[in-house]
């Protein structure tokens, strides 16, 4: 199950890019990982995904995307998904 904070990738596409899951309530409410700050991703990998999933959702400069549940997958290099 996907939750919010979990990091994914876009198996539709063909380049797979990295999203940090905000929401995860219907399609998924998204943010391009590479468009986050080099702390918030550190922050991902040392365990405090709740933490930068509220700082993006504060932020007005991260685009958001909705991505269906069904077109991703868990982002190995992350761990997946919880």
């Amino acid at each position: 199950m996907i939750t919010a904070g979990d990091v994914v990738v876009c198996s539709a596409l063909e380049c797979r890019p990295h999203l940090l899951v905000l929401a995860a309530d219907g399609p998924l409410e998204t943010a391009l990982l590479a468009d986050l700050a080099r702390e918030s991703i550190q922050r991902l990998h040392y365990g405090e995904p709740a933490t930068v999933v509220q700082a993006v959702q504060r932020a007005d400069d991260i685009a958001t995307y909705h991505v269906p549940t069904d077109d991703v997958a868990p982002a190995p290099a992350f761990g997946g998904a919880r």
